[in-house]
């Protein structure tokens, strides 16, 4: 065998062995595909899709009162109805960076901060001596206590259930979270309640590592951002920031130590 016989069978020999270590990594990244795909074919298996429902007041009825721009009304948030102290917590702080989202001003007037703003409003509650902390709320208690705020509406509500549970039916195991959330819109002026919702959603989770706190607090950060899709779409017309996320929440709990 000459040179370039010796040269060229070197080559062949070269070539098929490149041909053979580009095909096996090209199996290599085909299996990784496929193992990727199948996991995310579990993790979705193990999300159920959301069972939502809403009822309440209509956005043109609330549109019909011709409301005044947002940065014109001052608007307190009383505590909502509930199980324990940190739901209330969750529904008052995504209500309140809503309120800033679209321009709205919080009463009691002249607070520096929104800390500042649940201390007085807790105080003014726990000052009022017809408020029943073990009774839900009626309207004209919480018209009374955001008079004496002097606010211009009045935001209370309550939650039937709020609360996350193992999973059934998938490979993977889950948590599902569970929400019943009313919301009540008061015009303290004449006592009235001019928006009202209800919000119930089974079925929103994730996988077992999730805290159920996190899935609580999103599930009630969504119900929150579609009540003020409703209330903004009756307003004039205004800016409006980036949708509140579940994470915001989480930093301005943290923020006011709860």
């Amino acid at each position: 065998m000459n040179v370039e016989q010796s040269t060229w069978r070197l080559w062949q020999c070269a070539a098929q062995l490149s041909d053979r270590v580009q095909h096996r990594e090209v199996v290599c990244a085909m299996k990784r595909l496929m193992m990727a795909a199948m996991l995310l074919l579990l993790m979705l298996g193990c999300l159920p899709a959301f069972g939502e429902e809403r009822e309440g007041s209509l956005p043109d009825d609330l549109a019909a009162r011709k409301l005044p721009v947002p940065n014109e009304i001052y608007v307190s948030v009383l505590p909502f109805w509930s199980r324990n102290e940190s739901q209330s917590d969750i529904a008052r702080a995504c209500i309140m960076l809503n309120l800033m989202r679209h321009g709205f001003r919080m009463a009691p007037k002249g607070c520096s901060s929104l800390s500042s703003v649940i201390r007085k409003t807790d105080a003014a509650v726990k000052k009022d001596p017809e408020w029943d902390p073990l009774a839900r709320p009626e309207t004209d208690d919480v018209a009374r206590v955001a008079k004496a705020l002097e606010a211009d509406w009045a935001i209370h509500g309550e939650f039937g259930d709020l609360h996350t549970e193992s999973g059934e039916g998938s490979i993977l195991p889950h948590k599902v979270g569970v929400i019943d959330l009313r919301f009540f819109l008061i015009d303290v002026k004449s006592g009235e309640v001019i928006y009202w919702s209800r919000f119930r959603e089974n079925g929103s989770g994730g996988l077992w590592p999730v805290r159920a706190s996190s899935i609580e607090r999103k599930l009630v950060t969504r119900a929150i951002n579609a009540v003020f899709d409703d209330i903004a779409s009756a307003l004039p017309e205004h800016y409006a920031g980036p949708e509140v996320t579940s994470e915001e929440v989480r930093l301005l709990l943290e923020a006011m130590g709860k």
